[in-house]
């Protein structure tokens, strides 16, 4: 553990579940369309997969009758392309209605459903949120003066008449338990009274023994969840960080027109009443070398900026004057790390408060750039305060994190804003380390006999092949994939247990590799991600997208190539 004294430490309480987004679309029960004629399209805009991943500009032709029972079928079964669930049709006065359930957890734009070819009668749809989207969100709430973790082993005694005149011991039953002390922010959204509650009703909770988070960006990629991007942006993934990961993404515009950007958004009860902070990592790409950032306060329907203040951390460049409430970035290097923060000066405030967002604009324009306009960022951080700290990778915070019941709570009256607070806790479960649950791979480094001719089999994995001349194998320990265009190949293992909405960290190590185009996707359910390659040991966070499953597939894709694995683990993230 990094921490070094008490004061590092604060009190996390969960306060707001994540959950999906919920919208219902009504469209008029009789003849919604105007002029209509089957094979008519509609464009449905703001469709948010599993992964975060928001697209706009879907068609969907219509055929069969112009009615809002067949308009809502075929919308909804677009939107199943994209993992969303829907409820049967439903009947109000003269609308009929379907509620549709985006896959992906956390805020997310609203829907819609505009005019293509086919074109709805005034007032002849109605798009309602039903449930907003919201994150996970673990929110400070005590700022601890004392904190102590303690962990303990019972010890069974296992001697026997055949000891060597020596006591002997296993382990037996484990048990841990925390205290804090700690000044509680009065003024918070999570009252005390929530931990009298805790005690009362006897539930366990999550508790974390952890340093303090500084990095309010749980997401340490710049892609999927947490960031929206524009349709005309093509993204390029798992790109080298500037600390040696693989976690930086290319933004490169595919159209000649429009405002087009990549945002970020953080839920807005992390930075509420106070002043944030944003910063990142730019690169240049290509012949670009500019870019513009800003960031933004959403209240209601209307996003404005309070006042924001940008300049250059460090690299190449210079952050511009502000124009527009976004801030120029000029000089960017193609091969040298630029890191900008951008600042709010007054505290986020407002009715119907939604979100915060860091906006970035690839190119030296806003509204008219250019498929010439390219731009690489990695490692984004959000803190409090107007000045940015070092980067704080959120997936690297040390913390000891477990199922708990309170023992003990006492609350004393605080002078100003604050209240004491002194807390004891007993472990319920087990202990994990970094929020990381146990191994969930029976044989991690691949080692065994192999057997099978197309298909070779060691404990606990697969490899198929998809001829008898690809080359994969297992090279015990180890495992080795290659494959062409014609003969692919993957690598699988079952008997494992995962769950839709869950995040998994996955970490491997490529050993050996060929052919710079090596591509690998690894399959859970929906979606697929593409694995980042180069000989190093990776981790990479996935989160489940589809139902239960019960296998971990790598699988090729493309171009020919080969890589060697020497070691996989899979963990389950506790948040």
């Amino acid at each position: 553990m990094a921490i070094q004294n008490a004061s590092d430490l604060l009190v996390y309480k969960i306060t707001t579940p994540a959950q999906a987004q919920v919208t219902r679309i009504k469209v008029k029960s009789s003849t919604p369309l105007n002029d209509f004629t089957s094979g008519d399209y509609l464009i449905l805009n703001n469709i948010t997969d599993d992964d975060g991943d928001i697209t706009d500009g879907n068609t969907e032709g219509i055929t069969g009758a112009n009615t809002g029972t067949n308009v809502l079928s075929v919308i909804a079964a677009k939107l199943a392309t994209f993992d969303y669930t829907a409820t049967a049709v439903g009947t109000d006065g003269v609308w009929k209605y379907r509620d549709f359930t985006n896959g992906a957890n956390g805020p997310v734009p609203t829907l819609e459903v505009v005019d293509g070819t086919a074109e709805f009668k005034v007032g002849a749809v109605v798009i309602d949120v039903l449930t907003s989207g919201q994150s996970e969100v673990y929110q400070p709430i005590a700022y601890s003066t004392s904190a102590s973790l303690s962990m303990s082993t019972d010890l069974r005694d296992i001697t026997t008449k055949d000891s060597p005149g020596w006591q002997e011991n296993a382990k037996g039953l484990s048990s841990f338990e925390m205290s804090t002390d700690a000044l509680w922010d009065v003024n918070n959204a999570v009252g005390v009274e929530s931990a009298i509650n805790d005690l009362d009703e006897g539930a366990a909770v999550d508790v974390k023994f952890s340093d303090r988070v500084r990095n309010l960006v749980d997401n340490e990629a710049v892609s999927g969840e947490g960031w929206y991007v524009s349709t005309n942006l093509d993204q390029t993934k798992h790109l080298e960080d500037p600390f040696g990961q693989y976690t930086a993404t290319k933004y490169k515009v595919n159209t000649n027109s429009g405002s087009i950007n990549v945002y970020q958004v953080t839920p807005i009860v992390l930075v509420e009443g106070k002043i944030p902070t944003y910063s990142i990592y730019i690169k240049g790409s290509g012949s670009c070398t500019a870019a513009w950032i800003g960031v933004y306060q959403l209240s209601g329907s209307t996003t404005q900026a309070t006042n924001p203040v940008a300049m250059k951390l460090s690299g190449a460049g210079s952050v511009g004057v502000q124009s527009g409430n976004l801030f120029p970035i000029t000089g960017l290097s193609t091969s040298e790390w630029t890191r900008v923060q951008v600042s709010q000066t007054l505290p986020i405030s407002g009715a119907d408060l939604k979100r915060i967002q860091l906006n970035i604009y690839p190119g030296g324009t806003v509204g008219t750039q250019t498929t010439a306009d390219e731009i690489i960022i990695a490692s984004c951080q959000l803190e409090i305060g107007t000045t940015a700290t070092d980067y704080q990778n959120p997936t690297e915070v040390n913390c000891y994190q477990g199922k708990a019941l309170v023992n003990s709570v006492s609350v004393d009256a605080g002078t100003e804003e604050n209240a004491t607070y002194s807390a004891s806790f007993t472990g319920t479960s087990e202990l994990f380390v970094n929020g990381l649950g146990p191994e969930l791979l029976s044989n991690t480094y691949l080692d065994g006999v192999e057997s099978g001719t197309t298909t070779r089999v060691i404990d606990g994995w697969t490899i198929a092949r998809a001829a008898a001349n690809c080359l994969s194998n297992f090279e015990n320990p180890g495992g080795h994939l290659e494959w062409s265009n014609t003969a692919e190949t993957d690598l699988k293992t079952s008997g494992i247990t995962l769950v839709a909405d869950k995040e998994y960290e996955l970490t491997y190590t490529v050993s050996a590799l060929s052919n710079a185009n090596t591509r690998l996707k690894i399959t859970l359910s929906s979606p697929d991600y593409e694995l980042p390659l180069t000989v190093a040991t990776h981790t990479v966070r996935l989160k489940m997208g589809g139902p239960l499953v019960t296998s971990l597939r790598l699988q090729s894709v493309g171009a020919s190539g080969s890589v060697t694995f020497s070691h996989i683990s899979l963990k389950e993230v506790f948040s």
